[in-house]
């Protein structure tokens, strides 16, 4: 079955358990306090590329994350995590892009779905941008996940 059979039935029912239950085969897993490189390596495990990967080195007191891709390499600080999947999606970009599954939103483990252009323009024309964007956010420049801020009330 291939990627697109397998997430019609999490788009369809919005039960984020049935993403959940595809283990680290479709979507990967990124907790708060995650090595940058670490990152890059889970998406490498769910798109199979054979042309990514990252190394951490360090320069004083900054880290310096370097992405190759496609045996071009992209150097950039590490700050947090949310600059991280951004400066990696922006790597992957035009071939793949990298959504943040909004079902695990509100955790210290966010997922995120990577797939090709083509795969979510399919998804896209199955189930329609408005449904998409409800599941699955966009990452952009100025995209909050990690550093979202909470409003919780107390009573």
């Amino acid at each position: 079955m291939n990627k697109i059979d397998t997430l019609k039935k999490y788009i369809e029912t919005e039960n984020f358990e049935e993403l959940r239950a595809q283990g680290k085969q479709l979507i990967f897993w990124v907790d708060w306090r995650e090595e940058d490189d670490a990152i890059v390596e889970y998406c490498e495990k769910c798109l199979h590329t054979d042309a990514l990967k990252a190394e951490m080195n360090y320069s004083g007191d900054d880290i310096f994350l370097t992405i190759t891709y496609k045996d071009q390499s992209f150097k950039e600080k590490v700050i947090d995590r949310d600059p991280t999947l951004i400066f990696l999606n922006r790597v992957l970009q035009p071939d793949y892009e990298i959504r943040f599954c909004k079902g695990s939103d509100g955790s210290d483990t966010l997922a995120f779905l990577p797939l090709s252009k083509a795969e979510w323009v399919e998804l896209e024309s199955i189930h329609g941008k408005e449904k998409l964007d409800r599941l699955f956010e966009i990452i952009h420049q100025e995209t909050q996940m990690f550093s979202k801020e909470w409003d919780f009330e107390f009573e």
